[in-house]
């Protein structure tokens, strides 16, 4: 009987936790027993030509895709997955599926092409609102509004991701591999969604909370999160104590934030006493004008990436059969931001 020598068992186990399917399930579904498929993940033995085709339209993958060499792994615990406890096994397993994946197209991408190097910094032994003007001073954006984040963060070598429909109920996370930053987010949010789960991943990265063994950081990488969008010398100057409902809407439009983030920036500032922030928030339930709506003004989008694949195209490199080897298929690549926030629904074969 012939066997697939160059069989790799990492990439069948990846394959399964990418589409969240058990044992069972794929021997179901491949016309296999579960001892055999245990076998195979665990080099006991190798598929036949004919099993291995089996595998590969069970899991919805090209049968090169199983015989390809492994990605680098990403630790679970080095991911800000929110409420890692919550997530299932298979949604947690699914995560790591899809960062390690897209790790290694963007691996690839690099030997052809540079990509801005990683500008990050990590600074676990400070505070979220020093951290904040910290990377702002870093990054030389003094007290200014940040504007789009997506280019922003790129250009300082962070690579954005919008996680695949299927794989969206794991919500954002970040990761660093071999020293680069990843932000994932899930699908089909708008500008400002997007904006506030970029700038809370920022902090996740920079306060340095995805190293193994640290705990729950969604406080301090939330006030990161304002801290950054909001620094504290720019909201003090506005003088907003007292400000009508335009004046804070037109300050929650210019930093790109719903009206109800500048209260509780303003709050946390000691700006508002704690009766006018409840007032104050009150009234925002009852509001009609759209100064608490997301606003088209800070559409996130990305360029770097998709610049790339149309590069690499150009000089007719395989970026797309590459993007099977490293995202199981064709109709289900790593996407990136294209048109109107980093979770769009776009794919690099659009």
């Amino acid at each position: 009987m012939t066997v697939i020598p160059a069989f790799t068992a990492k990439r069948l186990i990846l394959a399964r936790h990418r589409r969240r399917m058990t044992l069972a399930a794929l021997a179901r579904a491949a016309k296999l027993t579960t001892h055999s498929i245990t076998h195979f993940e665990n080099r006991l033995k190798y598929p036949s030509p004919q099993s291995l085709d089996r595998l590969a339209g069970a899991l919805d993958v090209t049968p090169e895709f199983l015989l390809a060499p492994p990605p680098r792994q990403i630790l679970s615990e080095t991911m800000s997955l929110r409420s890692p406890t919550r997530l299932t096994a298979r949604k947690r397993y699914s995560a790591v599926a899809v960062a390690e994946l897209t790790a290694a197209l963007v691996s690839w991408i690099e030997t052809h092409l540079w990509l801005p190097c990683p500008n990050l910094p990590s600074w676990p032994q400070l505070d979220p609102e020093h951290a904040a003007e910290s990377l702002r001073a870093h990054w030389q954006m003094g007290d200014a509004p940040s504007g789009p984040l997506t280019p922003l963060l790129e250009s300082h070598g962070i690579r954005i991701f919008a996680l695949p429909p299927d794989c969206g109920d794991v919500g954002a996370f970040s990761t660093r591999q071999t020293g680069t930053p990843f932000a994932f987010l899930p699908p089909h949010l708008d500008g400002e969604q997007a904006r506030q789960h970029l700038a809370y991943e920022l902090g996740q990265l920079v306060l340095g909370h995805n190293r193994p063994g640290h705990r729950d950081s969604r406080p301090a990488a939330i006030q990161f999160a304002s801290a950054f969008l909001m620094p504290r010398t720019a909201v003090v100057a506005s003088m907003l104590r007292t400000a009508t409902p335009e004046r804070l809407a037109a300050a929650a439009s210019a930093w790109g934030v719903p009206t109800s983030a500048v209260l509780h920036r303003l709050h946390d500032l000691e700006l508002l006493p704690e009766w006018a922030h409840r007032t104050t928030m009150q009234g925002l339930g009852h509001e009609t004008t759209p100064s608490n709506q997301p606003r088209p003004a800070h559409v996130e989008r990305s360029h770097l990436l998709p610049k790339a694949v149309a590069h690499l195209r150009a000089r007719r490199l395989p970026i797309d059969s590459v993007a099977e080897l490293t995202a199981l298929h064709t109709d289900d690549p790593p996407r990136w931001p294209t048109t109107t926030s980093p979770a769009a629904p776009a794919s690099a074969d659009k």
